[in-house]
């Protein structure tokens, strides 16, 4: 029908990491996207972090500036710890960039934030390390929808953008990725066991993890506790993802209060003042068009002078922070005012 009537099928949203190499290609317009996916997110989370909207709003710029900057650079951040998974990279700079700030301006962090700061920043190992190290070993289009769909329980919609799956992929996707989960937390229990009965019992739990366990399985677990112990496990492994996983990763979470901030920040429809200044760098320097000859990309690339240098972001200095929080102030004036009621 679209083609009947002239116009094109609607065209399915680039990835994150789609959008990211071709940031790092040098176009740059592709980080606006970026931005505005994770903006809420990366703004709710300052704000858990930082005593106000003002201070919050300096981390966030400084994130997506130093965000930008890294991938201009061709730098593989995300891949070093989060494969593919730009979110907890994005809350996890966030968290540094306040730490940074409790050496200078202590009072700039928020109560919770500079006790826990103050006491070392003490990550919670007391908390399941088997689950981090099951997530860490699914693949990395895995752990996206994870940690988009468990964890931060953001809209199937947004889920989609984020790993360019069509929008009804993503429910049948996200089952998988929780199977695919608690088979990973079997195969770390199954490591450990060395009884033949308890191996048994254990797969026969995962062929069947959604069904009671039958007779015999149940007199099994009735006498054997570390049966029993990985099936009330598995029985709650959704809720462990979303309570334990962003805590052994991030170290500092609040879990409801940042997801009800991040639900309460609107998408700016503006662009941040340090991604304007580059986007307007970038046309300044841009060749003007002429009705001569094109040059090709060979000859450009051979001809004498021609040398490609690679843009840098100037991340705001804390003198210049007035100038990178203003406009952040028009796009999220009123999101501000329902952070503050949440509090």
């Amino acid at each position: 029908m679209h083609l009947l009537l002239g116009l094109r099928p609607p065209q399915q949203p680039l990835s994150d990491m789609a959008l990211m190499l071709s940031v790092r290609k040098g176009e740059v317009d592709s980080f606006r996207q970026l931005y505005r996916r994770h903006y809420a997110a990366v703004q709710a989370y300052a704000f858990q972090c930082m005593a106000g909207p003002l201070h919050a709003q300096d981390v966030t710029a400084r994130v997506f500036a130093g965000l930008l900057q890294q991938t201009l650079a061709g730098e593989s951040l995300v891949e070093r710890r989060y494969p593919g998974c730009l979110r907890p990279h994005l809350l996890g700079n966030v968290r540094t960039t306040a730490v940074m700030r409790w050496h200078r301006e202590p009072e700039a962090l928020s109560t919770e934030f500079r006790e826990w700061v103050a006491a070392g920043s003490r990550w919670p190992w007391g908390e399941d390390g088997q689950l981090a190290l099951a997530f860490e070993r699914l693949p990395a289009s895995t752990q996206r929808l994870l940690w988009h769909s468990v964890v931060e329980r953001d809209a199937p919609a947004l889920t989609a953008r984020i790993t360019g799956l069509a929008p009804h992929a993503v429910p049948a996707a996200c089952d998988e990725a929780r199977g695919a989960l608690r088979q990973a937390r079997m195969d770390l229990y199954l490591d450990r066991l060395e009884r033949q009965d308890c191996r048994d019992a254990i797969r026969r739990l995962a062929a069947r993890p959604e069904t009671p366990p039958d007779a015999e399985l149940t007199d099994h677990l009735g006498f054997c506790p570390s049966c029993w112990g990985v099936y009330k496990d598995l029985a709650r492994l959704d809720k462990q993802v979303e309570t334990q996983l962003p805590v052994r990763m991030l170290g500092w979470w609040t879990g409801e209060p940042y997801l009800r901030a991040k639900a309460a920040i609107p998408v700016p429809m503006g662009e941040p003042p340090f991604l304007a200044r580059l986007l307007e760098r970038v046309r300044a320097d841009a060749p003007a068009r002429s009705d001569g000859p094109t040059t090709t990309k060979a000859a450009q690339a051979t001809a004498p002078g021609r040398h490609r240098r690679r843009r840098r972001v100037v991340v705001p200095h804390q003198t210049g922070a007035a100038v990178a929080v203003a406009g952040f102030l028009a796009g999220i004036s009123v999101g501000m005012l329902l952070l503050t009621a949440l509090r």
